[in-house]
């Protein structure tokens, strides 16, 4: 047994040192390889390509024979759809590993179950102007279960989405179309393919719905930052009059505030706790 096992060491040995990069198995492998991808593009029916078992050994044992500077050429094709979502999954972990608990903590007690969770959204669908604690008195009544009204409260907060009224303009296009040079702007997060976030700030025409320009800023956002990114993105444009912007910190900065005051500037602040009320840049 012993002699079989060296024996099968030295044969597996002797194949690898054959089957080294370079030569005519290096054409004849990068060949194959091109025309496998070929085949599983022509058969793919998905955003992706359809890789099996058997595609992904193939592509193995022919890139033990391509040289190394061969192989960034033939490599399996990916399509962009499949670059966003690795990329999306990178991100999450990057997100989960910076703000996730080192760790592990006890599981907690159960939320509410899914037949509660409809009961809640349905009783909220039928009667509107109920609130939460008419309606955690409405289930213990109707189905005999002892629920807060904090938690009828998470349990809307979470599954309940009320339709928009689209019977008439929000009251900051209203205000658009009162007032003269209005815009609005708002600042959002996003990453790059090597995984470094950047901040976005967008400034648009409230009235023509046109978009003015783009600050970007790597790293943290300070007040500087701030000025400089909508600096930036008016450059080319008129100063406006007037200017709309969401309760976030970041517009609390005395540069942010000096800055608008130097420009004559006024500030719009959007409804608290209102997201519609911004709908120009949110929706």
């Amino acid at each position: 047994m012993r002699d079989l096992s060296i024996l099968l060491v030295h044969l597996f040995t002797t194949i690898f040192r054959l089957a080294r990069p370079g030569g005519l198995r290096s054409v004849v492998a990068e060949s194959v390889l091109i025309k496998h991808q070929l085949i599983i593009v022509k058969r793919s029916r998905r955003r992706a390509p359809n890789l099996h078992v058997l595609d992904r050994l193939i592509a193995g044992f022919c890139s033990l024979w391509i040289k190394p500077t061969r192989l960034l050429r033939a490599a399996i094709v990916v399509k962009p759809s499949t670059l966003l979502n690795f990329h999306r999954a990178l991100v999450q972990r990057k997100y989960r590993l910076l703000f996730s608990p080192k760790r592990r903590a006890k599981s907690g007690p159960k939320g509410p179950t899914q037949d509660l969770i409809r009961a809640v959204v349905e009783m909220k669908q039928r009667n509107p102007t109920w609130g939460c604690p008419r309606i955690a008195e409405q289930i213990a009544l109707a189905f005999g279960v002892s629920i807060n009204k904090d938690v009828v409260r998470r349990i809307l907060a979470v599954h309940y989405h009320p339709s928009a009224h689209r019977s008439g303009p929000s009251w900051l296009t209203f205000i658009g179309h009162a007032k003269d040079s209005l815009h609005s702007i708002d600042l959002f997060r996003c990453e790059s393919i090597a995984l470094r976030t950047y901040w976005v700030l967008v400034v648009l025409d409230q009235y023509t719905r046109r978009i003015i320009g783009f600050g970007i800023h790597a790293g943290v956002v300070d007040g500087r930052a701030l000025c400089r990114m909508f600096n930036r993105a008016i450059r080319w444009q008129t100063v406006p009059k007037y200017l709309s912007t969401d309760h976030d910190p970041l517009y609390r900065f005395h540069q942010w505030q000096a800055n608008l005051r130097v420009l004559d500037v006024t500030e719009i602040k959007t409804v608290p706790y209102v997201p519609l009320s911004h709908r120009s840049l949110k929706g």
